[in-house]
């Protein structure tokens, strides 16, 4: 019994440093997107589409609007996998 928990406490140890180092060497991507950088990266009609559709969500912090790129990257993303499909569909 003590075996099974001394290896299991060497695996935890083991995970935790392999975390450790994955985050490390990991660069943070920076998320936060004003208004005006999401309407020069994805357009202001598609922005106001998703953002009308309820898909694209927006913080307000202080008097600016605030997107995160990672969503807004997903659902452009997903918009073309749709369309791929529709495409595939006519054909």
């Amino acid at each position: 019994m003590e075996t099974i928990r001394s290896l299991m406490e060497q695996a935890e140890t083991f995970s935790n440093l392999v975390a450790d180092a994955i985050l490390k060497r990991t660069a943070p991507v920076k998320d936060d997107m004003s208004e005006r950088e999401a309407k020069a990266a994805y357009g202001t009609r598609w922005l106001r589409q998703m953002r009308e559709s309820g898909l694209a969500d927006a913080n307000r912090i202080g008097g600016r609007m605030i997107y995160s790129r990672h969503q807004l990257d997903c659902l452009r993303a997903a918009e073309r996998q749709h369309a791929k499909l529709l495409l595939k569909e006519i054909r």
